[in-house]
């Protein structure tokens, strides 16, 4: 089961966006804040400089689309099964035990980033640290996370810059660790803006890298006209301009992922949690497909909430967007565990997360494979005498037909009240504390964490 294109943009829609990107970079263009990387595209060709911006042509343009053709998806690269992953972009923390809402710092975002690293021993889960220190310089905050996973998480490692200055001392981590970081984000800026931090690390640092990819989140009516096909048209133009630009300004391939988000005006907020974001990063999904000549790429989605808490609501809006896109194709799942968009980390809403995914896993696996055995008749009879719930079969074989969840008990109206009429708040915290009553199994080489320590003491010494 996989989304495959057609659902919801057909091949005539598809090329008529196509077109309309292109008419919108040949005649609007992209605004360029850096003044520099603005001279330098007055000498490239196909793109002619106005004020401050690059106007595209067209042969440009259908040149880079037909470069993407050769960039295939392998339609297994997040596997076969399920599984859930955290936000980087989390600041603060919910304290299962009092409740609080807190700031992450650096000790306190290793702990959540052990609990984790034990949680994916129990779940389908990546170890990912649940956000950024806010106790270092906020140019280096991306790099302090980036040590702290490596010291508590065993693997996932998020090498992903959000400064110059983080940048030059993340290779040098990534380094130690083994891990290459050759492959960046330009995040573009919506309406049509090319500039940033992440532009300016890519610039900077690309004889290290072999690729980049542009990415941007434009809301429909707010940076783009209230209209399904025509914000389709500026969220390409947006991230294929994007890269078109910074292709010619470094050398290096550019991808894109283009995306489009619904946009809430009496809360003057981006809808997450909610059909419309479900379908519309699916038509992005589509849209992108016939550029590349493929099926969609829908293996991987967020499944964002403006909910505050592991209630209902957030537990609906997330389960529904799981189990959707699990029908769909999609085996991540990312942002479990975070609440108001990734404003909050709280560990019980990723138990809550998680076993939503494996409750959508088990729909997927389907029923058990087995047959009727000649033994048949020979059991009933035991059966009818004896009954079938002691039989060595029911015994020796139940958790194949049913593997029961600490989290959904299913006792009746009178046990449940007579056990103290527990919750599910409750039974989150209970498999909170068994999770952080296992041992701690990953630990980083100590010659590791001091080389580690050592790079981030250099980057804090040069930001003074």
């Amino acid at each position: 089961m996989r989304l495959r294109k057609g659902r919801h943009l057909s091949p005539q829609r598809a090329e008529h966006i196509i077109e309309g990107a292109g008419r919108i970079l040949a005649h609007t263009g992209i605004k360029v804040t850096d003044p520099q990387a603005l001279e330098e595209l007055k000498h490239k060709e196909g793109i002619e400089v106005r004020g401050d911006r690059a106007l595209i042509r067209e042969t440009a343009y259908r040149e880079f689309l037909l470069r993407q053709q050769g960039k295939k998806i392998p339609p297994d690269k997040h596997g076969s099964r399920l599984h859930g992953e955290a936000s980087l972009y989390t600041y603060h923390y919910r304290d299962p035990d009092a409740g609080r809402i807190l700031e992450f710092g650096r000790e306190k975002l290793g702990e959540y980033a052990a609990f984790v690293e034990k949680a994916h021993r129990r779940y389908p889960l990546n170890p990912v640290i649940p956000g950024y220190p806010t106790d270092v310089p906020a140019q280096l905050s991306s790099l302090a996370r980036y040590q702290i996973a490596a010291e508590h998480c065993s693997g996932c490692w998020p090498a992903a810059p959000d400064s110059v200055e983080a940048a030059e001392y993340m290779f040098e981590m990534t380094g130690v660790m083994g891990q290459e970081m050759t492959h960046l984000p330009v995040y573009m800026i919506s309406p049509l803006t090319l500039g940033g931090d992440a532009f300016d690390i890519v610039r900077k640092f690309s004889s290290r890298l072999n690729s980049f990819y542009t990415f941007s989140m434009p809301n429909m009516g707010v940076t783009t006209p209230m209209n399904l096909s025509m914000g389709l048209a500026v969220v390409l133009a947006e991230a294929a301009g994007g890269a078109v630009l910074v292709e010619l300004l470094t050398g290096l391939q550019g991808e894109i992922r283009p995306n489009l988000f619904p946009f809430d005006f009496k809360y003057f907020n981006i809808a997450f949690g909610t059909p419309e974001k479900f379908l519309y990063e699916q038509a992005a999904a589509e849209l992108t497909a016939y550029i590349r000549g493929e099926e969609p790429d829908y293996s991987s989605t967020n499944i964002h909430t403006w909910g505050k808490e592991p209630d209902g609501r957030t537990a609906m809006e997330k389960g529904m967007m799981i189990m959707a896109g699990a029908l769909d194709g999609a085996r991540r799942f990312y942002c479990v565990g975070t609440q108001s968009l990734d404003e909050l980390f709280d560990p019980l809403q990723l138990i809550q997360d998680l076993e939503a995914i494996t409750f959508a896993q088990k729909i997927l696996d389907g029923i058990p494979e087995d047959e009727v055995e000649d033994t048949l008749l020979e059991e009933m009879e035991e059966g009818i005498s004896s009954g079938f719930v002691c039989s060595d079969r029911s015994l020796d074989e139940y958790r194949e037909y049913l593997d029961a969840s600490l989290f959904s008990p299913k006792d009746n109206m009178q046990r449940w009240m007579l056990d103290g009429q527990k919750t599910a708040k409750d039974s989150l915290q209970e498999i909170y504390r068994e999770i952080q009553g296992q041992p701690v199994e990953y630990v980083l080489e100590d010659w590791k964490k001091t080389e580690l320590d050592k790079i981030f003491q250099a980057a804090l010494r040069h930001t003074e």
